[in-house]
């Protein structure tokens, strides 16, 4: 079975489990946390990717990194450890987000434009998008790359809608030879 089916049910469980016990925003923003810490720490990737490390002593040791965390999120953890697939924590973090903002109809975009962006701006990105996919929450996520020239690109599902001065020129130039 590929690591990713894998992984999916992991995060499927641990949804189901956690809208069951009416704790399900509790468990996601753990899940954000251990997804953080498991892509910014080095000594907590290479302690979950470790052959020698017995899985009691990485169950001891993240119970005591994850300590304020839900329980159910703990004995989530635990399972995980035992059944020997932390390995698959990330991809089990990753899954689990994109369910839970199913769920609750989030969906997440990414926006580059050549100059910062106002909030009135913002709010009609955020509308536009909301609309186009029919989904009411939308977090941006936006950077600068004064690289476009101007306009802006916006990516967001499987979409990528490309409106910015740069990429109109390279079109033009293509047209022209």
């Amino acid at each position: 079975m590929s690591e990713l089916r894998i992984a999916s049910r992991y995060a499927k469980s641990l949804v189901e489990l956690a809208k069951q016990r009416g704790n399900l925003k509790d468990v996601c923003n753990d899940i954000i946390e251990i997804n953080n810490i498991a892509h910014s720490n080095h000594d907590f990737r290479a302690l979950i990717k470790s052959p020698v490390i017995t899985s009691e002593v990485k169950i001891e040791i993240t119970n005591k990194i994850f300590k304020n965390c839900n329980q159910l999120t703990i004995d989530f953890l635990n399972k995980v450890f035992q059944s020997r697939r932390e390995n698959l924590l990330p991809e089990i973090c990753f899954s689990f987000t994109e369910m839970y903002n199913e769920l609750n109809g989030v969906a997440n975009a990414t926006v580059v434009t050549a100059m910062p962006l106002d909030e009135s701006n913002i709010q009609k990105i955020k509308n536009y998008i909301s609309q186009k996919i029919n989904k009411p929450n939308v977090h941006l996520n936006i950077k600068v790359d004064k690289g476009i020239i101007g306009g802006m690109i916006i990516h967001y599902e499987d979409k990528l809608l490309d409106m910015s001065i740069k990429s109109e020129l390279h079109k033009l130039k293509l047209s022209l030879n």
